[in-house]
C-alpha cells in the first residue's frame, strides 16, 4: 500500500506541475498582452483561444492516445507492438501539423470573424493567431514529447521539459512585448520559439540511453490498424480539450453579448484562472493514469482500482482549496491582468465568484474520464467529456443568462458540473434490470475502482 502511494505521488506531483506549466502558455501572454494593451488587448487575445486550442487538441489526441498504448503494451511486455504504437504517433504529428497548418491559415479571418471579432479586435487577433498558427508543429510535437515521455517512465522529466519551456516564454514575452515593442505578435513569437525549444529537449531524450523508443523508418509508413487505435484512444483526450474549447467559444460569445468589450476581457481573466484549475486537475488525472494503463495492461486490477481511487481524493481535497483561493483573491487578480478599475474589473471579480464552485467536482470528473480510458472503457470516458461539451454546458449557458444576464454566464460552469457529476454517479452506483418483467432495481453497489 505504501509502495503504491510513494508510486502514486512519483507520477502525480510532477504530472501536476507539468500540466500547470503547460497551460501557463497563454495564460503568460495574456498577462503581458493586458498589461501593456489594457481589455482591448485581453479581448482580443481571449477570441484566438479556442482555435489555437484546438490546434493544440490534436496534439494531446495523438500524444495521449499513443502514450497510453505504449504504456499497456509495455505492461504486457510486447516490445514490438509497442515500437510500432511510437512509429505511428511520430507519423500522425508529421500529418496533423501539416493538415492543420495548410488548412487553417487561408480561413483565419473568416474562423475569427465566426468567432465573434470585431472590426476592432481583428487586426490585433488576426495577427496573433496567424504566428501561432505557423508554429502549430512544436504545439503538437511538444504535446506529445510530454505524454510520452511521462508513460515512459519519466514524470519529472516531463515536468523539467515544460518549465523550461515556460521560463524561456516569460523572458521572451517580456523582451518582445515591452522593451521590443511588439505587442500581442510578440508574445506570439515568444510562445512559438518557448515550445521549439521544448520539441528540441524532447528530441535529445529520443537518442538518449533513457528510453528504448527511437526515431526509425516506421514513421513514414503508416499502419492504418495502429493509427486507429491511437485515435480512438485518444478521443477522450481530445474530447477534454473540446470541453475547454467549447467552454471559452460559449463564454466568448456570450460575455459579448450581455456586456461587449468589458465581458469579453473580464471572462478572459475568469478563464485564465479556469483553465489553471482546470490543467491542475488534468495534471492530477495525468498522472493516475500512465500508471492505471499499465496496471490494466498487465492485468494487476486491484492496484489499478487503488490508484484511481488515489486520484479521486486528491482531485476532490484540490477542487476544495483552490474554491478557496479563488474567493479569497478575488480581488486583486483581475489587477495582475490590466484590469485595475472600471466596469471590466467589477465584472471580473463577479465571475471569479460566481464560477469558484466549480473546482469542486471538475477534478473527480477529469480522473474518472482519464482512468476509464486508461482500462479500455472509452465509452464511459467519451460521454463523460462530450457529455460536458456538447450537453450540460451549452444548456447552462445559454438558459442562465436569459433569466441572469452575466451572472448567469458566470454560473453555467458549476450548474454544468452538477450535472456531469449526476452522470458520473450513475456509471459508480449502476441501476440493473432483473427479471423477465424489466423491473427496475437500484443495486447501489461501487463499481471496481471504487473498492
Amino acid at each position: 500500500m505504501k509502495r503504491d502511494q510513494l508510486l502514486f505521488w512519483k507520477y502525480v506531483a510532477p504530472s501536476v506541475f507539468a500540466a500547470v506549466i503547460g497551460g501557463s502558455f497563454a495564460i503568460v501572454d495574456a498577462i503581458f498582452i493586458g498589461l501593456a494593451g489594457g481589455k482591448n488587448g485581453l479581448a482580443a487575445t481571449a477570441l484566438t483561444w479556442p482555435l489555437v486550442m484546438l490546434l493544440q487538441a490534436f496534439g494531446f489526441l495523438v500524444g495521449s492516445g499513443g502514450a497510453v498504448l505504449i504504456a499497456q503494451s509495455r505492461g504486457a511486455n510486447r516490445p514490438d507492438q509497442e515500437k510500432r504504437f511510437f512509429d505511428q504517433t511520430l507519423f500522425l504529428v508529421f500529418a496533423w501539423s501539416i493538415l492543420l497548418t495548410v488548412c487553417t491559415l487561408p480561413l483565419l479571418g473568416t474562423l475569427l470573424k465566426f468567432l465573434g471579432a470585431t472590426a476592432e479586435l481583428m487586426p490585433v487577433s488576426l495577427r496573433y493567431s496567424q504566428i501561432l498558427i505557423c508554429g502549430v508543429f512544436f504545439s503538437i510535437f511538444m504535446s506529445m514529447c510530454l505524454e510520452v515521455i511521462r508513460n515512459d517512465g519519466h514524470p519529472t522529466l516531463s515536468m523539467l521539459l515544460m518549465v523550461t519551456g515556460l521560463l524561456c516564454n516569460i523572458a521572451l514575452d517580456w523582451l518582445f512585448v515591452f522593451p521590443l515593442g511588439f505587442g500581442a505578435v510578440g508574445a506570439a513569437i515568444a510562445t512559438v520559439i518557448s515550445q521549439a525549444g521544448a520539441c528540441l529537449l524532447g528530441t535529445v531524450y529520443f537518442f538518449s540511453s533513457l528510453t528504448k523508443l527511437r526515431f526509425s523508418a516506421g514513421i513514414f509508413r503508416p499502419a492504418w490498424r495502429e493509427i486507429g487505435k491511437i485515435t480512438v484512444t485518444g478521443a477522450p483526450i481530445f474530447g477534454n480539450m473540446l470541453s475547454i474549447i467549447a467552454m471559452l467559444f460559449m463564454h466568448n460569445i456570450q460575455s459579448l453579448r450581455y456586456a461587449g468589450v468589458d465581458g469579453l476581457a473580464a471572462y478572459t481573466v475568469v478563464s485564465s484562472l479556469e483553465a489553471l484549475g482546470s490543467m491542475f486537475m488534468t495534471g492530477i488525472a495525468g498522472g493516475v493514469q500512465p500508471l492505471s494503463a499499465s496496471m490494466y495492461g498487465a492485468g494487476k486490477y486491484r492496484r489499478q482500482n487503488r490508484f484511481g481511487n488515489y486520484g479521486y481524493r486528491f482531485a476532490f481535497v484540490s477542487g476544495v482549496v483552490l474554491m478557496l483561493l479563488s474567493f479569497s483573491m478575488y480581488r486583486i487578480i483581475p489587477g495582475w491582468m490590466g484590469l485595475s478599475s472600471g466596469n471590466a474589473q467589477m465584472l471580473a471579480r463577479q465571475g471569479i465568484l460566481l464560477s469558484a464552485p466549480a473546482f469542486l467536482l471538475l477534478g473527480v470528473i477529469r480522473v474518472a474520464a482519464f482512468y476509464y480510458q486508461a482500462t479500455g472503457n472509452i465509452a464511459k470516458s467519451s460521454w463523460l467529456i462530450y457529455g460536458d461539451s456538447f450537453l450540460a454546458l451549452p444548456i447552462c449557458i445559454f438558459i442562465l443568462p436569459v433569466w441572469f444576464g452575466m451572472a448567469g454566464v458566470w454560473l453555467a460552469m458549476p450548474i454544468s458540473r452538477l450535472l456531469l457529476m449526476g452522470m458520473l454517479l450513475y456509471f459508480w452506483f449502476g441501476i440493473k434490470r432483473v427479471g423477465n418483467a424489466g423491473l427496475m432495481k437500484g443495486a447501489f453497489t461501487f463499481r471496481s475502482h471504487l473498492e
